[in-house]
């Protein structure tokens, strides 16, 4: 029985329709007839169903919206395979011309709930792709896939036995990915890990298992490597970048003053050149990752340009017109050669620890007096300095 809106709106069905004929011309996403208006297309107990084309797909509607047990029986009737999908997408069933598919549902705590699949009139069984789909494992029509879900994450994460094949791709600063127990997942188990963020992401297995013999793996940015299990322990393949080392170097302008963070296509190069004219003392943002840095200080300005590991830690100042060779050890960023020392060179190490003549003087321990016989281009000039008459004269006469 049917009842009418009376305020002049469509049929409203007060509760399920047993039967629909669909013919289908495109893709459409059924409703539950209870309370739904007539112009949509319904999910009744039994559609029969014609498909003008093959890929067609029919989306189940939410299953938020009813109880478990509801079922749709799919009989298809024309010369083409069509695709039952959840309402997320995911393949529920692939119904062959000439078969009869009931799809049920066991669980509605998402929209896209958890449906199961029980073929009619076989006689002999059939297996659908759908229902073999497993993890790393997709249903694509009715064939077998291999799949590999791609999640980028910023907040560390421990993986289990579900997210086996999935590729988990690392973009924030430092964090921990927490593998799971070997037991837990057996042998055969894998995921994939790259770092695309600034800072490293550490591999951890659980207790007192290892990962390519290590209790723990850094990945540095730009690295990555398929984590693979035995059932006891962790190894990886193809880790890190490229074998072939390449010396890179780029130019970056850093005018004004306050922080300019590395970031991009900026890390992990070699040798850095840095110009601009400064206002400020500057100070050039590195990750927090062991990495070496050749820094030509280019910059112009009164001002100091330091090179600073992000998080905090010690940092190094470069001078103007100088170079130098550092490296951040993942907490500080030091020099890369103790033997010598960066420039200026310090009085304590043989230097003056100035880049002018006069400030070397000074820093040498000149006074003004040394320090004008030193520069003095006569003998007469000395004398002046030391404040003497000069040989060969007194009180204006000669002697």
């Amino acid at each position: 029985m049917q009842y009418a809106d009376v305020f002049n709106g469509s049929t409203i069905y007060p509760s399920e329709i047993n039967y629909s004929a669909v013919d289908l011309t495109a893709d459409i996403y059924l409703s539950w007839p209870e309370e739904t208006s007539a112009s949509v297309d319904f999910a009744t107990r039994i559609m029969d169903v014609t498909p003008d084309a093959a890929g067609r797909i029919i989306f189940l509607p939410s299953a938020l919206q009813t109880g478990t047990g509801n079922t749709i029986l799919f009989n298809n009737r024309g010369a083409f395979t069509f695709t039952v999908k959840d309402v997320g997408g995911t393949q529920v069933v692939t119904i062959a011309v000439g078969t009869l598919w009931q799809v049920y549902l066991t669980s509605n705590t998402t929209a896209d709930g958890a449906w199961s699949i029980l073929q009619y009139g076989a006689t002999t069984s059939t297996a659908n792709a759908s229902a073999l789909a497993g993890t790393g494992i997709i249903a694509v029509g009715t064939l077998l896939s291999q799949s590999m879900p791609i999640s980028s994450f910023n907040t560390s994460y421990t993986a289990g036995a579900s997210d086996r094949s999935k590729m988990f791709n690392w973009t924030s600063t430092g964090g921990v990915f927490t593998l799971p127990t070997p037991s837990d997942v057996g042998n055969n188990w894998f995921v994939y890990l790259r770092n695309s963020g600034t800072g490293a992401i550490a591999a951890t297995p659980t207790g007192a298992a290892k990962i390519d013999g290590a209790s723990v793996l850094s990945f540095q940015p730009g690295e990555s490597a398929i984590i693979g299990c035995d059932g006891a322990n962790f190894y990886t393949i193809g880790f890190g970048q490229s074998a072939i080392y390449a010396f890179n170097y780029t130019v970056i302008a850093v005018p004004g003053t306050g922080d300019y963070v590395l970031s991009g296509t900026e890390l992990n190069n070699t040798a850095y050149r840095f110009t601009g004219i400064l206002t400020g003392n500057k100070r050039i943002i590195v990750p927090a990752t062991v990495q070496q840095y050749w820094v030509d200080n280019r910059t112009t300005g009164a001002f100091t340009l330091t090179i600073a590991p992000f998080g905090g830690g010690l940092d190094i100042t470069v001078a103007q017109g100088a170079r130098a060779i550092i490296y951040c050890d993942s907490t500080d960023v030091v020099g890369a050669d103790t033997a010598s020392v960066s420039y200026p060179i310090a009085v304590s190490q043989g230097g003056t620890g100035a880049t002018t003549a006069s400030a070397a003087r000074i820093n040498l321990g000149g006074g003004a007096t040394g320090i004008g016989v030193f520069t003095s281009v006569t003998q007469s000039d000395a004398w002046s300095a030391l404040g003497v008459a000069q040989a060969g004269v007194v009180d204006g006469g000669a002697f």
